[in-house]
């Protein structure tokens, strides 16, 4: 449908530049990644309607990056695509894809997917997927978060990380899985980092007393419903 907004996350170039212009060309507004980084870079960044995701990325796992849009938003189209293998599609509708494709040189199959997919979605209603802690509420979907109906900016990592809280309020979160969640790496070398970002929110938050995130000695974080 003229108009959507697509996320393509395409690790070959030749094959990305194809899609490209042919999306394009049939009046869809796209942003391409060439890698999974860039993929969620984007995807965080932005709101679209459809994403279509490479299997074989440069850098992750196409499923891992699946997996990553799917935890941050149950209710959002996702397709992907590889070229001349089909056993992939388990693993691909374990990550939670909607539709999976097996891409040739013609691309009129992959079209009439996405012009199906978007408008099933579009017919859906969508859920209230907002995260409410207190009187702390964060949106995935527009990325907004309000305190007492004050809209609060935070950077991307920080949203990310007072969402990832939120999801598990009222839960201690170590620095281990916070780092897993946000960088997708273990924790060495980034606790000053995870310090600096829980700081910077309650700042934003002006989270002084009573503080909702709480700093659990020797264990981590919790955002508490309630003060404790």
């Amino acid at each position: 449908m003229p108009g959507k907004r697509i996320l393509l996350t395409e690790g070959e170039k030749v094959i990305a530049d194809n899609l490209l212009s042919l999306l394009a060309a049939t009046q869809y507004n796209v942003d391409l990644a060439l890698d999974g980084d860039t993929g969620r870079q984007l995807f965080d960044q932005h709101a679209y309607d459809l994403a279509l995701i490479d299997f074989d990325l440069p850098d992750i796992k196409g499923c891992d990056l699946c997996r990553y849009i799917r935890n941050r938003n149950s209710h959002f189209p996702l397709m992907m695509m590889s070229f001349g293998v089909s056993n992939h599609k388990y693993e691909a509708f374990e990550a939670g894809v909607d539709d999976y494709i097996v891409l040739s040189d013609d691309y009129r199959e992959l079209m009439q997917r996405i012009k199906v997919l978007t408008k099933r979605y579009a017919r859906r209603p969508a859920p209230d997927n907002r995260i409410i802690a207190g009187d702390i509420m964060v949106d995935p979907d527009s990325k907004v978060v309000k305190k007492q109906e004050r809209i609060i900016l935070l950077s991307v990592t920080e949203f990310h990380l007072l969402q990832y809280l939120a999801r598990n309020k009222n839960r201690i979160v170590s620095k281990d899985e916070i780092a897993c969640e946000i960088w997708g790496s273990e924790l060495s070398g980034k606790e000053a980092r995870i310090v600096a970002f829980i700081n910077s929110i309650r700042k934003k938050l002006d989270d002084v007393d009573p503080k909702c995130i709480h700093t659990i000695s020797g264990k981590g974080y919790l955002l508490a419903e309630r003060s404790q």
